[in-house]
């Protein structure tokens, strides 16, 4: 491509951009998004390099969509289809930036899944979301299966460090953890036990563990699905199902999903580990 067309091309882009920002601003919906869709098809088009100052302008547009407009739906896959020709999970400012957007918005699902391609700086800002939802959505009782099912995710990228800090955060910060390990919540333990033995490359001790722990983690079937694909992508073992990764159980579902807060009037259950 010549001087020329790259100049074009980056006029272009920016010419969509400021429009995209300048109707979303002034709430005229229908334009910002026919530009915006303009503006992902163009990044894509053109192989456009990412920078710091693109991705500040990308961020400003998700941001100016209203939350019931169906141009922000359409906006956001292309600008991560984009950014993942140049990162593997797309850009992590990216990411947070859609987290904290539907954060404000209590849509805990979406927010959650973003969170989970955030850089290790940005494991706080998730452990805090994490505490949040257990607050707002889950009896005491629950709050291990919100912080389990975050691990998971992190253990089914391979994303070891995410996994460890997480969940060293969430148990630090909790407050109805009031114990150190062993933790009275089983599910606690269970991660605690889970990521030791990742550490120690024992595909058996996992298996040992998902055993042990099978009552616990029964309480939502994503779980079972998760720990099969951390053994494949850890140790190359086969998984035994073929169920779907990545998606939220019923329990789950109802915790990260709408409906009125559960409270957390109900106290843990001060059990260490599974009782057959």
């Amino acid at each position: 491509m010549g001087k020329q067309a790259v100049v074009s091309t980056q006029s272009t882009g920016k010419l969509l951009i400021s429009g995209s920002l300048m109707f979303l601003a002034h709430k005229q919906d229908e334009h910002g998004t026919e530009l915006s869709v303009l503006l992902g098809d163009h990044l894509l088009t053109h192989h456009t390099s990412p920078s710091v100052e693109l991705n500040d302008q990308l961020i400003e547009v998700i941001k100016r969509f209203d939350r019931s407009s169906p141009g922000r739906a359409r906006f956001i896959p292309k600008v991560f289809k984009w950014s993942k020709m140049y990162t593997e999970h797309g850009d992590p400012r990216i990411h947070k930036a859609c987290a904290e957007v539907y954060l404000l918005e209590t849509d805990y699902a979406t927010c959650c899944t973003h969170c989970q391609y955030l850089d290790l700086d940005g494991v706080q800002f998730y452990s805090q979301t994490l505490i949040e939802v257990a607050r707002v959505r889950a009896y005491n009782s629950e709050l291990g299966l919100i912080i389990t099912w975050a691990v998971l995710q992190f253990l089914t990228l391979k994303r070891t460090e995410h996994a460890r800090r997480i969940f060293k955060l969430y148990t630090a910060q909790h407050p109805a953890i009031t114990t150190p390990f062993p933790y009275q919540e089983p599910l606690l333990n269970f991660i605690q036990f889970l990521i030791q033995a990742i550490d120690r490359r024992s595909p058996q001790l996992v298996k040992v563990l998902r055993d042990k722990y099978s009552k616990s983690l029964s309480r939502d079937p994503s779980f079972s699905v998760s720990i099969e694909k951390i053994l494949r992508v850890y140790f190359n073992e086969v998984p035994q199902s073929s169920g779907s990764l990545g998606g939220l159980g019923g329990l789950m579902q109802s915790l990260f999903g709408g409906g009125e807060s559960a409270g957390t009037a109900q106290s843990a259950v001060p059990v260490v580990e599974d009782a057959d």
